[in-house]
């Protein structure tokens, strides 16, 4: 019987080798345009570890282009290079919660108060105290760097083993969505993440679910544990269907 949350006329319902092709086509690649400036943006970048120091220079270039790109592929997003609002809204967020944790004023500006706290937060839990909030100190401070690291700490919420259960949600998501946070289907208007039709009932988990991927993820993983009780049951569900759907 068809779901009542999901129906056939997902982004899986392709070929997976024609996966990349139809994402291209279901993400927008003309964000609207960002606030900040490039300097200001590359000292952000720098915060949190995607740029070096000496790539503050006011000058979108190569080096920035890709450390752009780098954040985008980490955080669900176009991976384009470019620096449009949704780009700007992520890396706002993620700065965000790393000053949250190190106990500065949340303004999503990686300035020197939050350069300050969080060289402090390292000197008190054994880290390299250089002030950038790379992977290893995010870590510690529980901040998940990636969509994929949101997904396996919601694993374990969910009383999964990420060892068991993290690869089939991995292969579900890649064919849905590619992990995209704004990817929508557009005949059946399937959107983000897990391709949530409609998209709305992600409201459930959160009222950021439009741009949050972690909001995505957590909404995600609850449905599959209410229908299917585990990723690889629903992975299993979804490659015995024609069209794929689960």
């Amino acid at each position: 019987m068809q779901s009542l949350l999901r129906r056939p006329g997902t982004v899986a319902r392709l070929l997976a080798v024609l996966v990349t092709v139809t994402l291209a086509g279901l993400v927008s690649s003309t964000p609207a345009q960002a606030v900040d400036s490039t300097t200001t943006l590359q000292k952000n970048l720098v915060g949190i570890g995607y740029l070096a120091t000496s790539g503050v220079d006011g000058q979108y270039g190569p080096q920035t282009t890709a450390a752009v790109k780098s954040f985008q592929h980490d955080n669900g997003l176009a991976e384009d290079g470019d620096y449009g609002s949704r780009t700007e809204l992520a890396l706002h967020n993620k700065i965000k919660e790393v000053q949250r944790v190190a106990g500065v004023s949340a303004d999503g500006a990686y300035g020197p108060n939050t350069t300050a706290a969080v060289r402090s937060y390292q000197s008190g839990h054994g880290l390299t105290a250089d002030g950038i909030a790379g992977g290893n100190t995010m870590s510690k401070m529980g901040v998940a760097r990636t969509v994929w690291i949101t997904a396996q700490n919601k694993i374990v919420q969910h009383g999964w083993t990420v060892s068991a259960q993290f690869n089939c949600l991995n292969q579900l998501w890649i064919h849905e969505s590619n992990w995209k946070v704004y990817a929508t289907n557009p005949s059946s208007g399937a959107y983000g993440i897990p391709q949530s039709l409609p998209g709305s009932k992600m409201g459930a988990a959160g009222s950021d679910w439009q741009t949050n991927p972690a909001t995505q993820i957590e909404w995600g993983e609850d449905y599959i544990k209410s229908r299917y009780g585990t990723p690889c049951a629903a992975w299993s569900f979804w490659q015995a269907q024609s069209p794929h759907w689960y």
